[in-house]
């Protein structure tokens, strides 16, 4: 499965794929035939990463909602990016994401582009009723993909805003 825009392809990684990332982000785009991105994971991603694939290997049905989805510029066949949902819809048929851009591929449209297609996906599925995402108050490219997303500021913190879809 894939998801597709103009730009960009946008592929949950299988198990061994995500397996692979954990390993090195250089791994997993050599087994998914990418170019090399030279670029890594810090370790509060990879922490969240390596939480996300226990539970997709422990609740393979529902992988699509722990798994790593990684965005690639398809006119250099290249991961830019990453995406993910930080678990199953809860028991109103809400699931939240969050997301990532590689510094150099940031302020070009990339990643509202990605979130653009992974709502889509997403709102398409019965069971989801709204999605969410959390920012730092601070990101502000992050509100404006929030923001030409169609997603409404909801709630803050004094570190965050919560955004959802309408």
């Amino acid at each position: 499965m894939q998801l597709n825009s103009q730009r960009l392809k946008i592929i949950p990684l299988e198990l061994q794929h995500f397996k692979l990332l954990l390993s090195g982000v250089d791994k997993m785009e050599k087994a998914l035939n990418l170019n090399p991105s030279d670029s890594g994971l810090n370790e509060h991603t990879l922490s969240a990463m390596r939480w996300l694939y226990g539970q997709a290997e422990n609740d393979k049905e529902n992988y699509l909602f722990y798994t790593n989805w990684q965005i690639i510029l398809k006119s250099e066949n290249i991961s830019i990016g990453s995406a993910c949902f930080k678990g199953i819809p809860d028991n109103t048929g809400t699931v939240e994401i969050g997301y990532g851009i590689d510094e150099k591929f940031r302020c070009k449209g990339y990643m509202t582009e990605a979130v653009k297609e992974i709502l889509k996906w997403a709102l398409a599925k019965n069971e989801i009723k709204c999605v969410t995402a959390e920012t730092e108050k601070d990101n502000i490219a992050s509100h404006k993909v929030m923001i030409k997303n169609g997603m409404i500021l909801f709630k803050e913190t004094d570190s965050t805003y919560f955004w959802k879809t309408k």
